[in-house]
């Protein structure tokens, strides 16, 4: 994240409008969220169906999402919520309920 942009990410077309912000999730040992960029622009990421995301600021560190052990939540992929959420969350389980 230190060019300040994210690039060759899949995001949902109907989306791509309302995202405002991109959290960056870290794989184990952090297995947490861990930084938060506001988004300035969603451009196309070369011959691709992707896209390169630049921020209107540094990506900031934020308190860690944490994964909870055996929850299943562990990000794969995109994944979307709202800033709200986020900033309410403690862990991924507080982000994604588990569906009941």
């Amino acid at each position: 994240m230190s060019e300040n942009r994210w690039y060759a990410i899949k995001i949902h077309a109907a989306l791509r409008p309302q995202i405002k912000y991109i959290a960056a999730y870290q794989v184990a040992p952090t297995s947490a969220i861990t930084h938060i960029a506001p988004i300035r622009s969603i451009e196309p990421w070369k011959d691709t169906d992707k896209y390169v995301l630049n921020f209107a600021e540094p990506a900031k560190e934020i308190p860690h999402i944490v994964l909870v052990k055996g929850s299943g939540k562990a990000v794969q992929g995109p994944r979307y919520t709202n800033r709200e959420t986020i900033d309410r969350a403690t862990t991924l389980d507080d982000i994604w309920p588990s569906e009941t």
